[in-house]
């Protein structure tokens, strides 16, 4: 038997809006904390199986591309099999991934392990915004939104501080069993309380489209990662490049042409979706990239272990989940477009104090640029969700969930793909040494900064209009 959101209102009472919010903010910390945690064990990993940054680095862009591309399916397999159903089979492929990724004998095993889990991660977790928005129709969405974003946007600074913990004491691999215990929980609460109602005439899902999309997504990253290594011209560069842009350009025109696209492009025809597409780019870029950023600084030019680095990250989840609470009660009294420009402006002054810093910086001081930038984060996440959604009508509130989201993680992805290029470029330039690297990390920073200042101008333009 079916069931759907009044039929489980009806059995769980005046609380079930409640309960089923814990449920998809574990779920959802589950994902976002497989994601992050990785990147303090990244020099653990790349000593044992011997590997540079620009292998070791699909571990982290490998799951956000995966998982970019996975957003595209949640919307199908919502309405095809149900949110219950869609569920617990991302789930548990999810957790049998983890389980696999503890017997990896290579790194390219675990990088294909990681891409399974984006997968999961990608179909699973727009669910949670748009029974939300459903369930939390008669009002408080602004809060429930604030409440989901504290889940939401703690994991990916608490990944590393635990992380970083479990790495000093039980080795690289606890990382991947890390989420496991919440992956679980989030499982049997979807059991009972995620509703179980699909559409049975659904139309079936665009393989082309999906299959073209991957191509784009994992040559582009692959010809920015072998870039890193090998000149423009050697064709292990270029030829995925002109792979990446023919994917791109196929999904765009089988998008357009398609009566039921997975990228519904008709959805940008809306100018503040489109401004706001912008600010999900960049902060996809700045929550994934500075995650990815400063544990390796704290580890490779500060030479903290892992377990220090992740913990100079606590602090700073803290105040991230305090700033998307307060963000979440103020998208129900200030407009969108103030809440995001002051998000950006925040995280580009903490790119900036990051990038000033030299060698050696004490720990609060480096601590306390770090929690200014995740205080512009979190900020930033349910101004986002409301400026996006809020002028979209009913039928869209699914695919634009998913469209926001998956811009959102496509600025993940390509953005650390882009800040590891940078690094990299920017160290053989500055002498290829110590000193150098240190350099290198500083202008990484910068950029960072100056990307989020540029977008205040998109954010100027995300101007909701309420239905």
């Amino acid at each position: 038997m079916q069931e759907n959101l009044p039929a489980l209102q009806a059995r769980y009472g005046q609380r079930y809006p409640q309960w089923l919010l814990a449920v998809l903010m574990i779920g959802s910390m589950a994902m976002v904390l497989a994601s992050t945690s990785i990147n303090v064990a990244l020099p653990a990993i790349m000593q044992d199986f011997a590997i540079g940054r620009p292998l070791a680095q699909w571990l982290s862009t490998g799951f956000l591309a995966a998982m970019t591309a996975g957003l595209l399916l949640a919307a199908w397999a919502h309405a095809r099999l149900g949110a219950r159903r869609t569920a617990q089979a991302g789930l548990l492929l999810f957790i049998f991934a983890s389980l696999l990724a503890l017997a990896a004998q290579s790194a390219w095993q675990l990088i294909v392990l990681r891409c399974i889990q984006g997968l999961c991660a990608g179909i699973v977790q727009p669910l949670a915004m748009v029974l939300i928005f459903r369930v939390f129709a008669a009002g408080g969405r602004g809060m429930a939104l604030g409440v989901y974003g504290l889940g939401v946007m703690i994991a990916p600074t608490l990944g590393p501080t635990i992380g970083g913990y479990l790495v000093d004491h039980f080795g690289w691999a606890a990382v991947f069993w890390m989420p496991l215990p919440m992956c679980v929980v989030a499982a049997l609460g979807g059991q009972w309380l995620l509703p179980s109602e699909r559409e049975r005439n659904t139309p079936f899902l665009d393989i082309w489209a999906f299959v073209l999309l991957c191509v784009a997504l994992f040559a582009s990253l692959g010809a920015l990662a072998e870039a890193q290594r090998f000149a423009w011209s050697a064709a292990r560069v270029w030829l995925p490049s002109v792979l990446g842009l023919l994917g791109f350009f196929g999904f765009f025109v089988r998008s357009r042409r398609s009566l039921k696209p997975l990228l519904p492009l008709s959805l940008w025809r809306h100018g503040g979706f489109r401004n706001a597409s912008w600010v999900a780019l960049t902060l996809g870029m700045g929550l994934y990239g500075s995650t990815y950023l400063i544990p390796l600084y704290l580890q490779t030019v500060e030479g903290y272990s892992a377990g220090r680095a992740g913990l100079l990250l606590l602090p700073t989840g803290i105040l991230m989940g305090g700033a998307s609470f307060l963000g979440g009660w103020l998208s129900d009294r200030w407009s969108a477009a103030s809440l995001l420009i002051a998000g950006l402006l925040v995280f580009a002054l903490s790119g900036a104090g990051l990038g000033w810093l030299e060698p050696g910086a004490s720990f609060v001081v480096l601590c306390f640029w770090a929690c200014v930038g995740r205080v512009g984060l979190g900020l930033l996440l349910p101004a986002l969700s409301t400026g996006s959604l809020d002028i979209l009508s009913q039928e869209e509130l699914a695919q634009g969930a998913g469209a926001i989201t998956f811009v959102r993680q496509l600025g993940g992805a390509f953005g650390v793909n882009l800040l590891t290029f940078f690094l990299e470029w920017r160290h053989a330039r500055e002498g290829g040494d110590a000193p150098g690297e240190a350099l290198a990390f500083q202008q990484s920073f910068w950029l960072m900064g100056a990307v989020f200042a540029l977008t205040v101008l998109a954010a100027l333009g995300v101007k909701a209009t309420k239905r």
